[in-house]
């Protein structure tokens, strides 16, 4: 095996794991949550700052067309965890 093949099957392998835990697998953590598994973030800075990381909230639409919201965000915790593992989040930019 050559090391073009080798780069591209480990290159491969890396992103379909990483589909895969980012997809089905993804763990949604709450602010509380999140803070914990992620130490250099606080809520205070959460509360200032969460639309620059992806989050979630649940809408559901009733059967008369009104819209509820849940109260908090959700954040992905795989895809995060990737963020920072790539660098991607060492320096955020707000606008």
């Amino acid at each position: 095996m050559d090391k073009m093949l080798r780069a591209e099957i480990i290159a491969t392998v890396r992103q379909t794991v990483a589909e895969v835990m980012e997809g089905a697998d993804e763990v949604w953590l709450s602010p509380d949550e999140f803070c914990k598994t992620f130490g250099m973030f606080t809520l205070e800075w959460l509360r200032r700052n969460g639309e620059l990381l992806p989050r979630e909230k649940v809408r559901i639409v009733l059967e008369d067309g009104t819209v509820k919201e849940s109260r908090s965000w959700a954040y992905p915790k795989h895809k995060i965890n990737r963020l920072i593992r790539e660098g991607r989040l060492r320096e955020i930019r707000t606008q």
